[in-house]
């Protein structure tokens, strides 16, 4: 039980690391859990040039919001990579920041090995994030679904599952009992107003 809202100062995530700093093996097993990143820093994972690696989450109700400029909302900080990221369960809400993912990549970080295998989630990208996946200009990797429900909405360029903007998606899987609605993006604006 019990509640927790963590704000990243500039630079730093919500819960995770600050200026340069990664956020590493981080686990939330329960309880009311609001994580929002300051500028470049991600809601829970990398602080600005950081990554996000090794976080967990097994129930509980999360809400984590990446900060303005490129922090993912679970994963890596502006420049930073989301690796190892796992929910089990739990009521999971996941906002990207400027060009990030909602889980995985900040701005030019990839998502990697990321694994859903219940629980209720919502991801969406911000930019040329992913939903699920890479930053703009990063890549969506080893990404597993298995079972819960999942919603995963890609930013202005992004994929719903998968690469930023300029990034690629590759090994992802879908399988068991899991549902799974992916939206990507409406518009393709992007791609000749920033190339």
């Amino acid at each position: 039980g019990g509640t927790v809202n963590a704000a990243g100062g500039r630079f730093g995530a919500g819960i995770g690391g600050g200026l340069l700093g990664s956020g590493k093996n981080i686990t939330i097993t329960g309880g009311t859990v609001e994580a929002t990143g300051g500028d470049f820093g991600a809601g829970i994972g990398g602080g600005f040039l950081g990554s996000g690696e090794a976080i967990t989450i097994t129930d509980g109700t999360v809400n984590a919001t990446g900060g303005d400029n490129g922090g993912a909302g679970i994963g890596g900080g502006d420049y930073g990579s989301g690796k190892n990221i796992t929910i089990n369960g739990g009521t999971v809400t996941a906002d990207g920041g400027d060009d990030a993912a909602g889980i995985g990549g900040g701005d030019y970080g990839s998502g990697e090995d990321i694994t859903i295998t219940g629980g209720t989630v919502t991801a969406k990208g911000g930019g040329g994030g992913a939903g699920i996946g890479g930053g703009e200009r990063g890549n969506g990797e080893d990404i597993t679904i298995t079972d819960g429900t999942v919603n995963a909405a890609g930013g202005v360029s992004g994929a719903g599952i998968g690469g930023g903007w300029k990034g690629s998606g590759s090994n992802v899987t879908v399988s068991g009992a899991a549902q799974v609605t992916v939206t990507a993006s409406k518009s393709s604006a992007w791609d000749s107003a920033d190339t």
